[in-house]
Formats: structure tokens, C-alpha cells, sequence
């Protein structure tokens, strides 16, 4: 797919100056290969100064009646429309008292039709509603999207870079794709193929390890090969007391009892803890230490990103505190070596506070790095890792600390 992007840029498919998403379909029909290209340009309101920037002007939500008339086509060429598929979606989830809750659940699902409708406009979901009206017959190999030039004002986007689609276009493409053959996602890693976790310290009360990059912490909707079940094989019941990103190495702490959860989930809410993470950037930045405030926000049309807004704006206060610790010379050039304290425990607060905050990805970051999904290969990671962890220890009262260096790879 990276050749057959260069070749739409190189003969000027992509007219200069084009902001925007990009998606690519390369099909096979009758003996030919042969591609389909749709662009999206992106809205004004994206580029504009923070302080005119909020969620509620970026993600408005969206009432029932105001959901469009749209059919959706299958790979069977049947049809759907928009809102009934939206009502699959809500149908697990009751109507609940407004009272009891049912004002939040109207507020939520205005912002899912939101999602979903936006969701339209995006290149791989208008590829393949094209495909299933005209070309049946037709097999598709391949399916992708990149992003075009400069970043919106409060995300972390590169030019030329492949990026996931936009959330929503999962649940219409879940439907879109019945009927036409294609790799179906399935977990990272499996019973076989994941990697095991490293018990560092276990009594009756806790249990520490130090958790593999891409193996998740907990069971997860995708990812049921996890630490936390692995591990209760051995030792039993465990108890959730914080989490690391999929992604991210590093020391992770469980609760063996009720009695030290409450405590250590105590602790980590009132941030009596003290965490270290040491990560790699991509490149070489000029500052040698500092705070950065950046407050954070969820993308609500490319969960799980996040991006930046001001407090005002819907953004949560997030401070990182960082030192350089040196400089490493790799396969991919000179790279700074970092030591980061969260001050707040944002989702992926440190890897938006080193994109966007210091100008300079985490390396290896497939959400927020130069490289995206073309980076995420066997011999690289995200090169983060909770190096460093200190809390009270629920029964003796102590102040204990564990740490577990970094060990990144060479690329």
C-alpha cells in the first residue's frame, strides 16, 4: 500500500495543498488490479485557534430525527439504513429513567449518532459502499487511509501518515463488509504467541511484575489473553489496581486481597503513589528538562486518541514532568532518551504530552508517531515503560519502591 500512495502522489492525483484524509482500495476483478481513491477534505473549524476550538463545536451531538436518510449497501447488496443500524448498536443498552441516569444515556447517544454519521464521510467506508453497489464481483486486497498535510489545531497528525479509520466507520464497516471476504481483526496475541509476564515480588497482600510491551493488563473486548489472567493461574484471584496501555512495558501492581485493593486503590486515587516512566523519542529535542501542561481530551470521532482543547473547551488539566537522561545512537539515527513523571493519570497523557507538548513522538507510537501503522512491526514497540513505582505497602505500612529498567530495541 506505502507504493501505491506514492504513486497517486507522484502523478498528482493529490492536488497540492490538500488537507484532508486519503483512502486507497486496490481490487482485483476479471483478470485486473485496479485501485479506487477518495478524498475527504477537512473541515475549516479543524485549524482553528484553540481558544475557538471546544468538543461541544467539534462534536455536536446528534438527535434522532436529525440522523440522515442513508442506505447502507453489504457485500450481499443488501440494504440497511443508517438509523436502524444505529439501533442495533443502542438495542443492548435499555432506555433507562431519565432520572436514573437516562439524561446521560440521551447525552451519549446523541454523541454516538454523531460518530456514526461522521463516519460516512470516511474514504474506506465510501470505498466500499461504491464497491458493494458497482462491483460485486470485484475482490478487494487492499483497504487504507492516510492523513494529507498540516495537523488539526488540537490533534497529533502527520502528513503521509496511515492511520486507522475514524471510530465509527468499525461499526458501519462491521455490517458493510457481511457478504465480501476479508481478513476479520482478531486479538494481538493469542494463548501460544503471548509474552509472559515477570514477577518481580509477591506476598500475601500484593503482587508486582513487570509487564511485556503488547500484552494487555486486564481482559478487554478484543484482547482476552492478558497479565492479569495469565497470571491467576499461578497466584489466584487478583485485583485490579491501575493499568498499563497495551503497548507500554513496565511495573504493574495487583491486590491479592479486598483489604489491599481498597488500600491501593486508595493510594493511587489520592496519587500517594510515585510513578516513573522512562521512554524513547524519535529524534533529539533541545530542552534538558521541564513541565508540560497540555490539557487533554477524548477524541469522541477517533476514540481511543486523544487530542488537545483548553479547560475551557472540555479539556482536563495534565501536567508531565520530564528530565533527558541521554541520547542513544540507533538504526534510525540519534535518538533522546527521557525520564517521565505524571503529575495527572490522563489516557495516553504521556504520549500526546511528548507528540505535541515537546514537538517529538514516543518512538515507536502507532497513534501519534511519524511512522503510524506502518511503524508497528515485530521488531519495533512503543518505546515506554513504567521504570519506576513507590506506594505504601497496605499491611506494614512502608514505603516501597520497585523498578524494573528499560530495554528497547534497535530501529
Amino acid at each position: 500500500m506505502k507504493v501505491a500512495r506514492q504513486f497517486v502522489v507522484q502523478k498528482g492525483m493529490i492536488r497540492q495543498g490538500f488537507k484532508g484524509r486519503a483512502g486507497l482500495g486496490i481490487f482485483e476483478e476479471n483478470g485486473r488490479t485496479w485501485g479506487m481513491l477518495v478524498l475527504e477534505p477537512a473541515a475549516p473549524l479543524l485549524f482553528a485557534p484553540p481558544a475557538k476550538l471546544s468538543a461541544k463545536r467539534l462534536w455536536p451531538g446528534m438527535q434522532e430525527e436529525d440522523v440522515p436518510n442513508i442506505e447502507l449497501i453489504n457485500g450481499k447488496g443488501e440494504a440497511k439504513a443508517l438509523k436502524t443500524r444505529l439501533d442495533e448498536i443502542f438495542e443492548p443498552f435499555p432506555q433507562r429513567d431519565y432520572f436514573r441516569g437516562g439524561r446521560e444515556q440521551a447525552e451519549r447517544r446523541a454523541l454516538w449518532r454523531r460518530v456514526l454519521t461522521d463516519a460516512l464521510t470516511s474514504p474506506v467506508v465510501r470505498i466500499v459502499q461504491e464497491l458493494n453497489i458497482r462491483h460485486r464481483d470485484a475482490r478487494l486486497t487492499e483497504l487504507n487511509e492516510w492523513w494529507c498535510g498540516k495537523s488539526p489545531t488540537f490533534e497529533c497528525r502527520w502528513d503521509q501518515t496511515f492511520y486507522a479509520p475514524r471510530s465509527g466507520a468499525r461499526f458501519l464497516l462491521e455490517w458493510m463488509l457481511i457478504g465480501r471476504p476479508h481478513c476479520e481483526s482478531s486479538p494481538m496475541q493469542t494463548e501460544e504467541s503471548a509474552p509472559r509476564p515477570v514477577v518481580l515480588y509477591s506476598d500475601d497482600d500484593i503482587l508486582v511484575i513487570n509487564k511485556p510491551a503488547r500484552l494487555s493488563s486486564v481482559p478487554g473486548v478484543r484482547e482476552k489473553v492478558c497479565a492479569k489472567t495469565m497470571l491467576e493461574r499461578q497466584y489466584g484471584e487478583l485485583h485490579v489496581v491501575h493499568r498499563l496501555d497495551l503497548d507500554t512495558s513496565g511495573l504493574l501492581v495487583f491486590a491479592r486481597n479486598k483489604r489491599s485493593l481498597e488500600h491501593l486503590n486508595k493510594s493511587f486515587r489520592e496519587r500517594d503513589t510515585h510513578k516513573i516512566y522512562e521512554a524513547r523519542l524519535e529524534g533529539v529535542i533541545s530542552e534538558q528538562q521541564g513541565r508540560i501542561e497540555l490539557p487533554l481530551a477524548l477524541n469522541w470521532l477517533d476514540r481511543p486518541r486523544q487530542c488537545s482543547l483548553t479547560e475551557d473547551g472540555g479539556g482536563k488539566a495534565s501536567a508531565t514532568e520530564f528530565v533527558v537522561i541521554g541520547t542513544q545512537q540507533t538504526a534510525g539515527g540519534l535518538k533522546t532518551l527521557v525520564r517521565l513523571s505524571p503529575v495527572t493519570g490522563r489516557t495516553h497523557q504521556l504520549r500526546v504530552h511528548c507528540a505535541k507538548g515537546l514537538g517529538c513522538p514516543i518512538d515507536g507510537d502507532p497513534f501519534y508517531g511519524h511512522p503510524g501503522l506502518e511503524g508497528e512491526t515485530d521488531a519495533t514497540r512503543l518505546c515506554l515503560h513504567a521504570a519506576e513505582l513507590t506506594f505504601v505497602h497496605p499491611t506494614s505500612g512502608e514505603l516501597v519502591t520497585f523498578k524494573a529498567p528499560a530495554d528497547f530495541p534497535d530501529f
